[in-house]
């Protein structure tokens, strides 16, 4: 959830890319945990559509953001997150797109790995790859653009 509950707010994308693909990741919203976008289940017929029209802005104004390249780190931000929202991504890799549910993706195989605080580890080949889940890994922060940028220790 975003900071005090705030509305329209930007949320925190850093990267971490280990995968060598060409890799770009995508957020939008769902309706709910099952990834459900405009009435459309993952794998339904438009739901990839849905998906682009429920896409979260970044401040640079596209909605694709590009992986930073192997060994290296980027940092962006999504534009008017709202409290509540949930808020899910899908991966473009070597061809394919993937989504964090595993119903919409055309080799039925999960590529998103979730390992906890909001960070998540993509695996970018098809059918699976070699399952180490850390091609390419996403940490949102929906805090660090509400306060004044300091990190108190106690």
């Amino acid at each position: 959830d975003t900071a005090g509950g705030a509305n329209d707010v930007d949320a925190v994308v850093r990267m971490r890319q280990v995968g060598t693909s060409s890799l770009d990741v995508l957020f939008y919203k769902v309706d709910d945990y099952a990834g459900t976008v405009s009435g459309l289940a993952p794998g339904q017929a438009g739901y990839e559509a849905a998906v682009q029209a429920h896409a979260y802005q970044t401040t640079a104004g596209g909605n694709w953001i590009d992986g930073p390249g192997f060994g290296a780190f980027a940092q962006t931000e999504i534009t008017h997150v709202n409290s509540g929202d949930l808020v899910a991504m899908a991966l473009q890799a070597n061809g394919h797109t993937y989504y964090a549910f595993t119903g919409a993706n055309a080799d039925g195989t999960t590529h998103l790995w979730n390992y906890g605080l909001n960070t998540y580890g993509w695996e970018d080949l098809y059918g699976g790859g070699d399952q180490d889940y850390n091609d390419l890994v996403v940490q949102l922060d929906f805090t660090s653009t509400a306060g004044h940028g300091y990190l108190l220790a106690g």
